[in-house]
């Protein structure tokens, strides 16, 4: 018993740590590298801002996820390079009915909506060697399921920040499947006018993070990043 108690802690712990973060350093970037031993092994820089997904902390480093130029990439940096998203303003989950979660905070309101996956709406790709197993859905990688037909998707999410109403462009919710919503978070950075909108989403195997940037009140762009 004492075991599993400690196993379970454990995962919790890593759970809890694991997360999305931005690089902000003093020198207004940070070097990552391949080990967390000093020396010759910088593999990359990352400026201010940049987001990554951090876990595993080793003493003073943590490991990242990351994407840049169109490739996943991988390393070590600092742990206090780090700032944590949920270290800004967090809106707080309102509600969570019928397939809508409200996220609130004074002027700020964010309404994540799902919808039933129709099949018959997509283009269904299975691999050639395992027919029933699923490998793409309308020519694009999809996160929330290992091989079987979701069951769910992102309808809309709708925004509004000083009265001013943002609408998250279908491309922005494009290959997420089996929302979570009830995981659904916000933070928003109100020095630099930027939303950040995050998630843990499952179906109970094809686990993923996601996190969508509306900076000035404009869409920028997502990061996906897979579950642990």
């Amino acid at each position: 018993m004492k075991r599993i108690i400690y196993f379970l802690l454990i995962l919790n712990f890593n759970f809890c740590f694991s997360q999305f973060g931005i690089v902000n350093d003093l020198d207004g970037f940070v070097n990552v590298r391949n080990s967390t031993k000093i020396g010759n092994n910088i593999t990359d820089k990352l400026e201010n801002g940049f987001i990554v997904y951090y876990f595993e902390p080793e003493g003073n480093w943590i490991n990242i996820d990351y994407k840049k130029n169109g490739k996943e990439l991988n390393g070590y940096i600092y742990k206090d390079r780090i700032k944590y998203i949920t270290d800004f303003k967090n809106l707080t989950l309102k509600s969570n009915l019928g397939g809508k979660a409200t996220l609130e905070n004074g002027s700020i309101i964010v309404e994540i909506i799902e919808t039933k996956f129709i099949k018959e709406n997509h283009k269904l790709k299975f691999y050639k060697n395992e027919k029933t197993q699923l490998e793409k859905i309308d020519d694009k990688q999809v996160f929330g399921i290992d091989g079987n037909i979701p069951k769910r998707e992102y309808k809309s999410i709708n925004i509004e920040i000083d009265e001013i109403e943002i609408d998250l462009p279908n491309i922005a919710l494009k290959n997420l499947y089996e929302p979570t919503l009830y995981n659904s978070k916000a933070s928003y950075d109100e020095n630099n006018d930027i939303l950040y909108i995050f998630s843990s989403n499952s179906d109970g195997a094809g686990s993923y993070e996601i996190i969508w940037v509306i900076e000035k009140k404009k869409y920028k762009y997502r990061i996906e990043a897979y579950g642990f």
